[in-house]
């Protein structure tokens, strides 16, 4: 059941984003205009959780063909806020392993799938507390994703008991994680912005979801890294969201990094590199907004369409992939120079 706040607290959150979007952040510091984007953020995150669980409730109540669209489209726009604020790799989120509980991923080997097989086979309906001491396979998007999406989960199988226990059981553990993310995030501001090397460390976590966007999201699942491509090494492959799921990383940056990031390079005499930067994001979110929601179509042996319009396609990727190569390097080097991070070698470089 749906905590009895979601509706308030989603309407507080659009309003709170309107709000941030047209407030001045004149007078803030660079730590204070990131810890304000990654609570807006959170406080997202959080409200989408919501409105996934009451969908959850409602098709388990009411199964329909409309009911199922909704939930699909809540699960994404739920998972799509947790992206957005991917950037944030330190702090709350890696307290009990939160990161995880919301999406288990890599999953070489599918061990979501396997698992909730295993829980879809019990004797009775998976209930909360069996999702949560559970392994985080079981705790996140992903096997969600599993319910909404594997060939295996037919219109009649999501309608089964343990299906709707397990689905229902899983939306409200997310619901949870992201309420206890958005306070914690809020009760670790003062340490946070009070911190010098707390900069370093958004830095450095932002750097790092974007070589993890370059590398592991984009470049291994198109075989660009050596091994051949594997539409299996995709986030997302089941629901053919992978690209989506990157716009919204993308997304998150410019919201919830740039302007923070903006104000500290031109406090320290950058603004031709911050402007540079800006540009390049745009840039790159741009070239992703012309691209389908998913790597299939890129693939071969993936997806439909003849093998003409999969070069095509893969043609199109490539050039995502040097887009987000550059936009990697601006950071890495350039940024990371400018505001005196030191980094060891990452894979990445290349170069």
């Amino acid at each position: 059941m749906a905590h009895p706040s979601s509706l308030y607290r989603a309407g507080l959150t659009a309003f709170a984003l309107l709000m941030a979007a047209n407030t001045a952040s004149a007078g803030e510091t660079p730590r204070e205009q990131w810890h304000r984007a990654a609570a807006q953020q959170y406080s997202a995150l959080a409200g989408a959780a919501e409105t996934l669980e009451q969908s959850t409730a409602d098709y388990c109540d009411t199964p329909s063909t409309d009911g199922r669209a909704t939930l699909e489209d809540d699960w994404l726009d739920a998972y799509q806020r947790w992206q957005a604020v991917r950037y944030v790799q330190f702090g709350p989120v890696e307290q009990q392993s939160r990161g995880w509980q919301l999406q288990f991923w890599p999953d070489g080997k599918n061990l979501v799938g396997r698992k909730v097989k295993t829980q879809l086979n019990a004797d009775t309906p998976p209930t909360l507390e069996d999702v949560e001491q559970a392994g985080v396979a079981l705790q996140g998007f992903p096997a969600l994703e599993y319910l909404l999406y594997d060939d295996a989960m037919d219109a009649t199988a999501l309608k089964s008991p343990n299906a709707c226990g397990f689905l229902s059981a899983v939306s409200t553990n997310l619901v949870h994680v992201t309420r206890a993310l958005e306070d914690d995030w809020q009760s670790f501001g003062e340490r946070f912005i009070g911190t010098d090397s707390y900069t370093h460390t958004l830095l450095q976590s932002a750097i790092q979801s974007v070589e993890l966007l370059e590398e592991k999201r984009l470049a291994s699942p198109l075989g660009l890294r050596g091994k051949p491509a594997s539409i299996y090494r995709a986030e997302a492959w089941r629901s053919g969201k992978s690209v989506a799921l990157m716009r919204a990383s993308l997304e998150g940056l410019q919201k919830g990094l740039m302007p923070g990031l903006t104000a500290l390079l031109e406090s320290r005499g950058h603004p031709a590199l911050a402007n540079k930067l800006e540009k390049q994001l745009k840039e790159v979110a741009a070239r992703a907004d012309t691209l389908p929601d998913g790597l299939a179509p890129a693939i071969k042996g993936e997806g439909s369409g003849s093998e003409p319009e999969k070069k095509a396609a893969f043609a199109d990727f490539q050039g995502f992939y040097v887009q987000l190569s550059q936009l990697r390097r601006l950071l890495a080097r350039d940024v990371a120079a400018a505001t005196g991070l030191r980094r060891g070698f990452n894979s990445s470089d290349g170069d």
